[in-house]
């Protein structure tokens, strides 16, 4: 994750480190953090809470923010992924282990089904067929910009 904060007004000071930005301007310098998932994973919730987490931990809440970045390292298609996650095993936690790891299980699985048949729904009736609530709100643009050619005017 990169974090890029909103260059300083003229007269305007922060408690951030400074640096000049590519315009010439005085802007607090840039938060970078990253952290590793414990497997591989195509669950939008566990990258979520990922990229939440390192937010919260890197990011001045005080400064405005103008840009960030997320990206994923060493991904690969899901039918290349074989391995399973190694457990730590012990007398006293052995049913918690296994009780956390099915419930995680029946949870990913949920995901995914959820996930399949929101694909399958806007493969069949197009992108427009479901939209969150705050894409049918006044100056919202996903709906015009699902009509038009990689979101672009063509």
């Amino acid at each position: 994750l990169t974090v890029c904060y909103e260059a300083l007004r003229e007269g305007e000071t922060s408690r951030a480190d400074l640096i000049t930005d590519r315009y010439g301007r005085r802007a607090p310098k840039p938060a970078h953090g990253g952290i590793a998932l414990k497997g591989y994973t195509s669950s939008a919730h566990a990258i979520c809470e990922a990229a939440l987490e390192i937010y919260d931990k890197k990011v001045a809440r005080d400064i405005p923010v103008r840009r960030f970045y997320l990206n994923a390292d060493d991904t690969k298609p899901e039918s290349e992924v074989k391995e399973r996650i190694p457990v730590q095993l012990d007398m006293f936690s052995a049913g918690l282990i296994s009780e956390t790891a099915e419930t995680e299980k029946r949870d990913t699985q949920r995901e995914r089904k959820r996930q399949d048949a929101l694909l399958n729904i806007k493969r069949k009736y197009g992108k427009n067929a479901i939209l969150k609530g705050m894409d049918l709100q006044e100056g919202a643009t996903a709906r015009e910009r699902n009509a038009q050619v990689g979101g672009h005017k063509a």
